[in-house]
């Protein structure tokens, strides 16, 4: 095969160039087609005919400077995955569309330097990458234009709130690295603004969540979290449907769509703030995202022909939010002690297989791997529920006592096999936590009881059997192992936490209740007639290290965290004083029966309250200190003066002036002491009064105004102009905009949830960025156990009092 005379040519002028003209020494250079074969080559003599390897094969001899070997098995690997990729992509497009996918693919495949060993290396680094990124460009010109900008957003406004474009950026971007691991439902790659355009619910949520850490961001955090509230009431009550929304629509507030889905779902994750867990909204939000995709079709977007039309992009991202509905349903319920709404079925099992099992089936759907962890150890979750709570002929569906250890020997046998099975899957931290939570679960059924353990010591020596012998050392060897479960997550968080300081301030709330929990179980076997054969010193530094990470996790003072921190400090005194009056009351004897039978009663392994499931232990340990305060309480009123007590207490009181006429009554006064309760938790949502109306004024309209804001008030209160942006929490004066906002502490927030000091808001340059909310009398240095507050106090019954009452559990039920 001859070269063209042109080709000879351009070869002879970049051989001489190689070579050097009048050079003393000639370099050796190997043509394109001996290099990719690692083959000798002799184009230097043969220079400028072809080589003698190429001249056999009667091929082009190409001499090449920049010349890198292509990976020939990678490049045929990547090949085959774009393949794939575009046979799902391209069956809703147009012919036109068509040609134009396949000429990009061709050029971009086509190009070797694509395939050198840079890239390989690069590929390796990041395998979950596409095709595209390893040459930095895009086979779509306009996806490449969003990776560019991946964080550019034109400034947006949401009734009064105004947020710029660096503001938006700034915002995003701790959502992205502080919120996004601990739930990643949101495909992050689309930037702000297509996610405000696919659903203005979703982009607004993103915000309000990432501004719960942004320094002097809390009084526009708190006016966005009502007009969020709002949103999502009306996306609830009146839906716009969208099956399959696309940027081309125009953004609607109350549409349901898939987005609006993961909206739900991440504001359950992070609800608003508030002071107890009755305002806790996780749980309502939860049901609405669950029912809300059985309404959009998620759990048949796979199959179902309705949506034919969809493009496979779409339907992964409904099968994803769909996964992690049930994941995060399945979450809040196992920690709230609630039924979960959850749905296992085949799209969610088959889409989370592993990637060998997947690869034969060119429909199967692509799922992070860190998602198939969660929805393996939620799936465990749900199979622990339903097997210990499927008993129809209990009164709370529990099974039998001598039926449960079995079942509980089952179950954390799975458990094992599934922890090998993920840390062989790379485990990162979030989702080994979720892990440990689910192995605590399991084994705190153990306290809903097995067999009374008391019985044994009032029954005749010759009754007890081997049987009940055995079972009673299972049920203790039960509590020592949910002790060092609980010692074992309590020790992985504070690792997670010292291997990144700021990781608890992003804790999902959920994640917070889990610590304390945990603490509960350990606070309440560290006081048992078990702890003679349990580590106390290690759960006493662990519980200590409980109540430091709950604080810490607070993001105001007296939300929800920073409440349960000051609780967490009365349960270990209660269970403190407890142990010591128990141990006082043992009887000091020498009759070896009476010692004997005395040993084997045992103290603070049971509980009272057993029905909430794996929750359980923590409720028992609430409605322990309520009712001990209480008891405290009526102690101190007895032995104090009755007229004190009918002051602070409205039960009725009289006027000096008028004797024998009472000033207030006790009904009248019940109303007000509960409205004085009810303000002295600043964070829950305030009573909204019914107007009152009566048959003889029927044109009798409300004075007071409305405090519900309605999504029509949100589209009809707008930014007027948009002013320049202003950094967080600066203290620059400007002329005043109509509708806009800065963002500085709201007024009616306490001044003294922030350490401000001249150094980092004026001199330290970045303050803004580095500086953390934080109670003004927090404290980064523990308190000792034996100084903790008294658990008696009337401050602890009333805040333990308010929590169990308004969290829908009725104690005397």
């Amino acid at each position: 095969m001859t070269e063209p005379p042109d080709s000879q040519d351009s070869k002879r002028s970049l051989f001489h160039e190689i070579a050097g003209e009048g050079a003393g020494k000639r370099k050796k250079l190997a043509c394109v087609e001996c290099r990719q074969q690692k083959s000798k080559c002799d184009a230097h003599e043969k220079a400028p005919g072809p080589c003698t390897r190429c001249l056999k094969k009667n091929i082009p001899c190409v001499l090449q400077k920049d010349f890198r070997r292509t990976y020939k098995r990678f490049r045929n690997e990547a090949i085959e995955q774009r393949f794939k990729e575009l046979t799902k992509t391209l069956g809703n497009l147009d012919a036109e569309e068509i040609l134009r996918k396949i000429e990009s693919e061709q050029e971009l495949l086509l190009n070797q330097t694509n395939f050198t060993k840079s890239k390989l290396k690069k590929l390796r680094q990041d395998h979950d990458s596409p095709l595209e990124k390893l040459n930095g460009t895009s086979a779509d010109p306009d996806l490449a234009s969003q990776n560019q900008h991946l964080h550019s957003c034109t400034p947006k406004s949401l009734g009064e709130i105004y947020m710029s474009e660096q503001d938006i950026s700034e915002v995003y971007s701790e959502f992205v690295a502080r919120y996004h691991p601990f739930l990643p439902v949101v495909d992050i790659s689309k930037g702000p603004e297509r996610i405000y355009r696919l659903s203005p619910c979703l982009f607004w949520v993103i915000m309000l969540i990432g501004l719960r850490r942004k320094f002097k961001a809390t009084g526009i955090m708190t006016k966005l979290s009502n007009l969020v509230k709002s949103i999502l009431a009306e996306i609830t009550m009146s839906p716009i449907i969208r099956y399959a929304p696309a940027e081309s629509d125009e953004p609607v507030l109350n549409v349901a769509s898939v987005y609006s889905v993961q909206a739900f779902l991440l504001y359950t994750f992070w609800p608003p703030l508030t002071s107890s867990l009755s305002a806790d909204t996780s749980w309502n939000t939860m049901g609405s995202a669950m029912f809300q995709a059985i309404r959009v079709g998620l759990n048949c977007a796979e199959f179902s022909t309705e949506y034919a039309t969809t493009n496979s992009e779409q339907i992964q991202e409904q099968v994803k939010t769909w996964i992690c509905c049930n994941i995060v349903s399945q979450t809040i319920a196992s920690s709230f002690g609630f039924p979960a709404f959850v749905s296992f079925d085949h799209t969610v099992i088959s889409a989370c297989k592993t990637s060998l099992q997947s690869s034969a089936n060119s429909k199967s759907i692509e799922v992070s791997e860190s998602i198939k962890q969660m929805m393996y150890i939620a799936h465990f979750e749900y199979q622990l529920t339903r097997t210990m709570n499927s008993n129809p002929l209990n009164v709370m569906g529990m099974v039998d006592g001598e039926e449960k250890l079995p079942l509980l020997r089952v179950l954390e046998q799975q458990l094992g096999e599934l922890e090998i099975r993920l840390r062989e899957s790379k485990l990162d931290d979030i989702r080994k936590f979720l892990l440990l939570v689910a192995k605590v679960h399991l084994l705190t059924y153990i306290f809903t009881g097995v067999i009374p353990l008391e019985s044994l010591a009032e029954t005749n020596s010759l009754e007890v059997t081997v049987r009940d012998t055995e079972i009673n050392f299972e049920a203790k060897r039960g509590y020592v192992k949910v002790y060092n479960a609980a010692i074992e997550l309590l020790m992985h968080t504070t690792s997670m936490c010292k291997s990144d300081p700021h990781i608890i301030k992003y804790f999902p709330g959920v994640f917070v209740l889990n610590i304390w929990q945990t603490a509960c179980i350990i606070s309440k076997l560290s006081h048992s007639s078990l702890n003679s054969v349990l580590n106390l010193e290690k759960g006493k530094k662990m519980y200590q290290e409980a109540v430091t990470l709950t604080n810490d996790a607070s993001v105001l003072k007296y939300d929800m965290a920073y409440r349960s921190s000051g609780i967490m400090k009365s349960i270990w005194k209660m269970f403190s004083n407890m142990h010591d009056q128990w141990e006082s009351e043992q009887p000091e004897t020498s009759d070896t029966s009476e010692t004997l039978t005395q040993s084997t009663k045992d103290f603070n392994l049971d509980i009272t309250i057993k029905s909430r499931m794996s929750a359980s232990v923590f409720f028992d340990c609430l409605y322990k200190l309520r009712e001990r305060c209480g008891m405290a309480k009526l102690k101190r009123e007895l032995r104090s003066g009755s007229e004190e007590n009918e002051l602070e207490d409205g039960v009725s009181t009289y006027d000096g002036s008028h004797k024998g006429e009472k000033r207030v009554s006790y009904h009248e006064s019940t109303e007000d002491n509960a409205r004085k309760l009810i303000k002295t938790i600043p964070l829950d949502p305030e009573p909204i009064n019914a107007p009152a109306t009566g048959s003889n004024s029927p044109n009798l309209s409300s004075a007071e105004p409305s405090d519900v804001v309605s999504l029509k008030s949100i589209l009809n209160k707008r930014v007027g102009l948009f002013p320049s942006r202003i950094p967080f929490g600066t203290g620059v004066s400007r002329e005043p905009l109509v509708g806009t906002l800065d963002f500085t502490p709201d007024p009616d927030i306490d001044g003294r949830l922030f350490e401000t000091t001249q150094k980092n808001s004026r001199n330290t340059p970045g303050a803004q960025e580095t500086a953390t909310v934080s109670s003004s009398n927090r404290s980064d240095s523990p308190v000792p156990l034996d100084r903790w507050d008294n658990w008696e106090s009337d401050s602890v019954w009333k805040d333990v009092d308010i929590l169990m009452n308004e969290f829908a559990f009725n104690p005397t039920v």
